[in-house]
């Protein structure tokens, strides 16, 4: 599946006192109905828990899916590893 569009979602002009989360229409065209979907949704993980990445606690960059919960592929794999190990104790 390909990543959504970088350029396509913002954060607002007050970012970090007032969350807000822009949206543009790419020159293509695109899905509006998914982009505003997208844009909620993300808008929802800032307000109840400013997305942050769930290993290292940075900020999730703006492309990345609205359900991601890790920043990177390195901070999945290294949870998922960290899980696995504290399984065989």
């Amino acid at each position: 599946m390909p990543e959504p569009d970088p350029e396509g979602i913002d954060y607002g002009d007050e970012w970090p006192e007032r969350v807000s989360v822009l949206t543009y229409r790419p020159l293509w065209g695109g899905n509006k109905r998914h982009r505003m979907a997208r844009a909620k949704a993300i808008l929802a993980r800032l307000l109840r828990d400013r997305w942050a990445c769930r290993w290292c606690w940075q900020s999730v960059p703006l492309f990345r899916r609205a359900d991601a919960r890790y920043c990177c592929e390195g901070c999945r794999k290294r949870s998922a590893r960290s899980r696995r190990k504290a399984g065989e104790r």
